[in-house]
């Protein structure tokens, strides 16, 4: 699904807002959870799951290539655990439900 495929289904489940409001809302939604995360904050949607900053120590690595040892620095990366709810869900989907 992307992002125009959203806000579709948004406003076509709600028959009171438009395509455009639906639009608006869904970027300022993603804004919104951007600054939250950018801010080194986690974001946690009830039921759904959590966003937060991995912080990743620095190691050293192989170049695939050359098998040349190779330093890779820290970095910070951006993990989502699901929800209780949501690994129920997904845990009990069927191939015919996917």
């Amino acid at each position: 699904m992307t992002r125009d495929d959203l806000i579709k289904r948004i406003a076509e489940k709600n028959a009171g807002i438009s395509l455009s409001d639906a639009r608006d809302l869904v970027l300022d939604l993603f804004d919104s959870m951007k600054t939250v995360i950018l801010e080194g904050e986690s974001l946690e949607l009830r039921r759904f799951g959590v966003f937060e900053i991995h912080h990743r120590q620095p190691r050293i690595a192989r170049n695939p290539r050359t098998g040349e040892k190779v330093s890779v620095g820290p970095r910070k990366s951006l993990i989502f655990r699901p929800g209780k709810i949501l690994k129920l869900r997904m845990k009990n989907l069927t191939r015919k439900s996917v």
